[in-house]
């Protein structure tokens, strides 16, 4: 596959979770930091319910994993802490995998839809000639039409 010069930035840029360094991979959930650093500043969940305006219940909710606070209670939270709160977007497969093997099932699905078509114009391409085709068309999506692999076909097309 031909890689096109913006898709190949956005991929080194964002790394996907698998090519993160081991120390990052392994850093431990948003629940336990809290509850490490709460411990080590010497605060009780009571004390840091106060200071973020939830009740306590809710707080070890959080730590336990149990409750999934929206990002302004995680930001009230890391001001109680005196610390930084840092969110990352991080992609969950390479973006260049993952683009190829979209635009690989579209392709596909589109060229199958066409040999339907054809089929009942006893018109049916050789495997070869599909397969053809179908290479041919994922890489027109990817260097042309991205934007379709994200939008479903009605299902009365």
């Amino acid at each position: 596959m031909e890689k096109y010069f913006f898709t190949e930035q956005i991929a080194n840029k964002f790394k996907s979770i698998d090519k993160l360094p081991g120390w990052l991979q392994n850093y431990p959930e948003f629940n336990s930091q809290i509850k490490t650093l709460r411990e080590a500043l010497g605060m009780t969940q009571e004390q840091l319910s106060l200071k973020v305006g939830r009740t306590t219940r809710a707080i070890k909710k959080i730590e336990n994993g149990e409750a999934m606070p929206k990002i302004i209670t995680l930001y009230k939270i890391a001001e109680a802490l005196n610390t930084e709160l840092k969110i990352s977007l991080i992609p969950r497969l390479n973006i260049i995998n993952l683009l190829d093997d979209l635009a690989n099932k579209k392709a596909k699905e589109l060229i199958d839809f066409s040999e339907a078509s054809s089929a009942l114009e006893v018109q049916t391409p050789s495997k070869t000639e599909s397969k053809r085709q179908v290479e041919n068309l994922k890489n027109e999506i990817l260097q042309k039409r991205r934007s379709i692999l994200w939008s479903k076909r009605k299902k009365n097309d």
